[in-house]
Order: C-alpha cells, then sequence, then structure tokens
C-alpha cells in the first residue's frame, strides 16, 4: 500500500483539478466573489461625494394669470394734468398766434373728456399658456461635518467585510474538499483492504475445507472460518458502501462525475516549518476572520464619525440656470447662485447619546478584532499540533505494519500446515488490518490537519504543493 513520491499515480483527476472544479461549480464562493464585485462598485461609486451634483430637467407647466388694473386714478389725473398743458400752451407762443392756439386748444380741451371717457375705468387681463421649460440646476456640499468622509470610509469597510467573507468561504471550501478528496482515498484503501482479507478468508475457508476432508481439521474449526470469512464480507460490504457515500460526497462539491482519483493519500517525511512561520504568514497574508473583524471596526470607526458629524454644521453650494428665459414666469431669475450654511438646533434625536452608542460599538468591534486574532492564533496552534502528532504516527507504523504482516503470513503457514490455530490466524488477520486502517487514516488525518493549517494561516492554496514535495509518503489504496 505504501508508494513513494515517485511512483506513478493512477490516471484520474487530481487534486488540482477537483480544486478548480470545485471554485467553479461551488455556488457559495460564487456568492462570495459576487459579493465582493458588489462591495467595491459600491465603493467606488461613493469616492467622490465633494463632487457637485448637476441635474438636468425639462417641466411643462400649464398656468393661467388674470390681472385687473383700476384706471380711473390715472383717467383723472391724464385731464388734469393735459387741462394744465392746454391752459398754459397759448403763452408759448408770439401774440399774434396766441388767439389761433387758444381757439385750438380749447376745442381739444372740450373733446378730451370724450375721448378719455371711452376707456374703461377698470382693465382686465387673464393670460393663458403651456410652456416647456428647461432648467440646469447643482448643488456642491463645501462641509458635512466629516459625514461624507465617513459614508465613504464605511463603504471601504464594506469591501473589507466582503474580502474576509471571501476568504473565509474559500478556506472552509478548501478543507472540505480536503476532506472529501482525500476521505474518498482513505474509503477506497478501506475497501481495497478489505477485499484482501475477504480474499485470504475465502482462500482460508477452502484450505479448510479441504483440511476437514482429509480429516486433518476438525468441522468446528472449519465453522471458525467459515465465521472468520463471513466478518470479512460484511466489512467488505460496509466499505464498498462506504466509498458510494464518499463519491456522491465528492461528486456533488465538484459537479461531475468521479472515477480514479490521481493523487494519493500522503504525508510529508520532513517536519513541518516551525509554528512561527504560519503565525507570521497569517498575519501577513490576512485570514479570512481578521479581515471580517477588521472591516466591522472600520464601519464601526466610520458610523462614530457620522455620529459626531451630526453636531457640525453643514454647507452647501447651489445654482440654477433657465436655459430659456423667455419661458420664466414673471417672479422667477433667469439664473441663481449661493451657498447655504445649517445647524440644526434642536432635534427629536439625542445627538449626544448617539455618539455614545456609536463610540461603543467602535470599541466592541476593536475588541472583535483582538478576539479575532486570537482565534486564528489558537486554530494554527491546534492544526499544527495534530498534523505534526498525525505525521509522526504515520512514520512510527511501518514496523507496525511490517510485523503484522509478517505475522499474518507465519500464521497463515502454520494453520495450512496444520499447526496453527483459527484464532491466530483471525486475531493476526485483524491486527494487519487495524495497523493498515490506523496508518491510511493517520495519512487522512495529516492531510485534514495540514489544511488546516493552511486555511487558518490565510494559505489554503499552498495544499497543492505540499501534495507534490519530494519527502511525501503516499498510500495507494491499489
Amino acid at each position: 500500500m505504501l508508494a513513494p513520491a515517485g511512483a506513478s499515480a493512477q490516471s484520474g483527476i487530481t487534486y488540482d483539478a477537483a480544486r478548480i472544479a470545485a471554485q467553479s461549480s461551488d455556488p457559495s464562493t460564487q456568492a462570495a466573489d459576487l459579493s465582493l464585485s458588489a462591495a467595491e462598485d459600491n465603493a467606488a461609486a461613493l469616492d467622490n461625494l465633494y463632487r457637485p451634483t448637476v441635474t438636468a430637467a425639462a417641466s411643462v407647466i400649464a398656468y393661467q394669470k388674470t390681472l385687473s388694473v383700476d384706471l380711473s386714478g390715472a383717467k383723472a389725473d391724464v385731464m388734469q394734468q393735459t387741462g394744465q398743458f392746454l391752459a398754459g400752451l397759448p403763452g408759448q407762443f408770439p401774440p399774434e398766434f396766441s388767439a389761433l392756439v387758444s381757439a385750438v386748444a380749447g376745442r381739444i380741451e372740450s373733446a378730451l373728456p370724450g375721448l378719455i371717457g371711452q376707456l374703461p375705468d377698470q382693465l382686465d387681463y387673464t393670460a393663458r399658456d403651456t410652456i416647456v421649460r428647461p432648467t440646469l440646476s447643482a448643488v456642491m456640499p463645501l462641509y458635512t461635518g466629516g459625514a461624507l468622509e465617513a459614508v465613504s470610509d464605511a463603504a471601504r469597510g464594506g469591501v473589507t467585510i466582503a474580502q474576509g467573507r471571501r476568504q473565509i468561504t474559500a478556506a472552509a471550501q478548501e478543507v472540505s474538499l480536503v476532506q472529501r478528496y482525500f476521505g474518498l482515498q482513505l474509503a477506497r484503501n478501506l475497501r481495497a483492504s478489505a477485499e484482501e482479507r475477504l480474499a485470504a478468508s475465502e482462500r482460508h475457508l477452502s484450505s479448510a475445507q479441504a483440511m476437514e476432508s482429509a480429516g486433518i481439521l476438525p468441522h468446528s474449526a472449519v465453522l471458525d472460518v467459515t465465521v472468520l470469512r463471513d466478518a470479512a464480507q460484511r466489512s467488505h460490504d460496509r466499505a464498498v458502501r462506504e466509498e458510494s457515500l464518499a463519491v456522491l460526497s465528492l461528486e456533488r462539491m465538484l459537479g461531475r462525475s468521479v472515477d480514479a482519483l490521481a493523487t494519493p493519500l500522503f504525508v510529508n517525511t520532513g517536519p513541518l516549518p516551525p509554528l512561527a512561520r504560519f503565525q507570521n504568514a497569517a498575519e501577513a497574508n490576512g485570514t479570512g476572520q481578521t479581515s471580517l473583524a477588521r472591516g466591522q471596526q472600520e464601519v464601526a470607526q466610520a458610523g462614530e464619525r457620522l455620529a459626531r458629524a451630526a453636531r457640525r454644521p453643514r454647507a452647501f453650494a447651489f445654482g440654477a440656470y433657465s436655459v430659456d428665459p423667455t419661458t420664466n414666469l414673471p417672479t422667477e431669475p433667469d439664473w441663481v447662485v449661493g451657498a447655504t450654511v445649517s445647524y440644526t438646533l434642536i432635534s427629536p434625536v439625542d445627538r449626544g447619546r448617539l455618539a455614545d452608542a456609536a463610540r461603543t460599538r467602535s470599541a466592541a468591534a476593536a475588541a472583535d478584532q483582538r478576539a479575532a486574532a486570537d482565534r486564528v492564533a489558537g486554530e494554527i496552534e491546534r492544526a499544527h499540533a495534530m498534523a505534526d502528532s498525525a505525521r509522526r504516527s504515520f512514520l512510527s507504523m511501518d514496523s507496525s505494519v511490517a510485523a503484522a504482516q509478517e505475522n499474518l503470513r507465519l500464521q497463515e503457514i502454520a494453520f495450512h500446515e496444520g499447526v496453527g490455530t483459527v484464532d491466530r490466524l483471525m486475531a493476526a488477520q485483524a491486527a494487519l488490518a487495524s495497523a493498515e486502517s490506523e496508518r491510511a487514516a493517520a495519512a487522512y488525518e495529516y492531510d485534514v490537519s495540514l489544511a488546516a493549517l493552511l486555511a487558518a494561516s490565510g494559505a489554503p492554496q499552498d495544499m497543492s504543493d505540499y501534495a507534490r514535495r519530494e519527502d511525501r509518503v503516499t498510500v495507494d489504496g491499489k
């Protein structure tokens, strides 16, 4: 069952190919990628909040305006001023023309009441129209007390949170893939071992029956061997069932059928890098938990700045321009520019308590970030210890497997020669099966613990590198 790193692997899907298939078919990974893309777009959309907002609008307006003008006073003024003018008019000409001018002025003055009397004492005017009025308007914030900066920072914090969730999803997927991929390899190793035990039991039963016919073994010994064969059959059936379930689990994750696996169970014989290297890698790479906690703190700090901004004044510049001044109503300007400064004197919201709550949330987020760092450090320590323990256990089982194989060989020879007992043969076979199963299980535990260690240190993609290292020893279920 053991093969060095240079041995040819069985044809089938490699771990790298399975990793690519899992990433492309896993809906949780797709959701995390889409969420990250949405958060990045949202942050980019809020990067320039201090730019002016320019709006073009076109209004369709139907209106009616009624005006009433009193002309009685104006008519009286016209009569009075005209009479005064006509009375003084003869004196403005030479004496020889004064009589003629007086006669003309008299006629005009006598005709004037009739002319002015035709004018109404009140003029009523009604205007009705439908117009299309295009306008341009602009508003630009000058000072918001830090509110716009806080909104932009909160959006960037949302990107950090999405990145953390993406990292958590990727790490969980990597560990799950290792569990399913190498879990199937373990199931196939156990199934192969069960097949060998079943075949050996069949041979033992056939030999026992022949020895019974020759009068060497009693019938009770043949029954014991039959019990051994039946137990091996049940173990084989159970191993086949577990392999089928493992195949279904991996196929569901990869979204494709799985026949053979090309990357066997493996253990790197060389010691793992020091614990400090993984801890430093976690700090340098950033893990999903720490990124998520850091993003939550960024959002909380932005909320604190936003709460403080609510207690500060705000200033805005604004302007409007009528594209077609002829459509303006009489009271409307052609253009207008200005600035506004506002400050909320009284608010139904207790802004002081609101700022206190924001500071408390920021402190809680900082505590969560420290707790996340502690959790990551603990996970790295635990996974490192488990992987190293599994590696040591695997390497220490070489002598146990070899001794169990030799003991079974001797017991089989003794049984066939009629000097051995069924109990010893059954015990030797069980011991070998246990040793082989424990060794394969130790390799599986090493692979899963290594994947958890790499995921906790922020480098789950390095699992493929360890699977290709020259110091690996594989466990093949052939």
